[in-house]
């Protein structure tokens, strides 16, 4: 069971969010203006030194090229690389995957009906973790929408999956506990909603803390 949170810009929220009982702490390496939250290799090494070893550190690349995807991983050096792009298929996440390691991969995945059964069974030998996120057809990554979506669907991909599964989309300290209740996810993620209200990338302490909260409480029912 973990909490997940993304994504940090700074290393005081990246320390304040590890205190708050954050188990990993994600930052997006993309170049300047690509997306609000995007940050350099350099800083993003500082922010994980900063949070281990209370926390480990998760980095989203945006790339659809494994070569950049591996480079960015040999600079940063998280525990583990969080793949987004819908062009990166099966066989280049077992690729990068081989390159990485000890670094472990995790891959998102859009939530549509009658097709994320299907990709997340595919991604089973070559990913160590999956996330389940909203994603619009036709988009070039995944998430960042901090839109819900089918739980139902979620619930069925946790229970046939044999790696472990992160619910995102959307979740807030109003809903994680209900979701948490829902599908039985491994971990769950926030990016959009423990943000400071306006400022993508500026993490406000107040919502890190009651999304933490509700999320343990979450998963504390399902030992029930």
């Amino acid at each position: 069971m973990v909490i997940q949170i993304y994504s940090m810009t700074s290393v005081a929220d990246a320390v304040a969010t590890a205190e708050a009982g954050a188990d990993l702490i994600g930052v997006v390496v993309a170049e300047p203006g690509v997306v609000p939250e995007a940050i350099d290799a350099e800083l993003a090494r500082e922010i994980h030194a900063a949070i281990r070893p209370r926390s480990r550190g998760i980095v989203l690349s945006l790339s659809d090229d494994r070569d950049e995807i591996c480079a960015m991983v040999d600079k940063v050096r998280p525990d583990i690389v969080h793949i987004a792009a819908r062009e990166i298929e099966p066989e280049d996440c077992a690729w990068i995957r081989g390159r990485i390691t000890p670094v472990r991969l995790l891959r998102a995945i859009a939530v549509r009906a009658g097709e994320t059964q299907t990709e997340v069974d595919a991604h089973q030998r070559c990913a160590d973790f999956v996330m389940l996120e909203a994603g619009a057809m036709g988009a070039p990554y995944r998430g960042v929408g901090g839109e819900t979506h089918d739980w139902s669907i979620c619930r069925t991909v946790v229970e046939r999956s044999k790696i472990p599964v992160v619910l995102a989309g959307g979740l807030s300290a109003a809903n994680v506990g209900e979701a948490i209740k829902a599908v039985r996810p491994w971990g769950v993620d926030s990016f959009t909603h423990t943000d400071l209200a306006g400022h993508r990338g500026r993490k406000d302490p107040t919502r890190v803390r009651a999304f933490i909260a509700a999320a343990l409480r979450g998963f504390a029912s399902t030992l029930d």
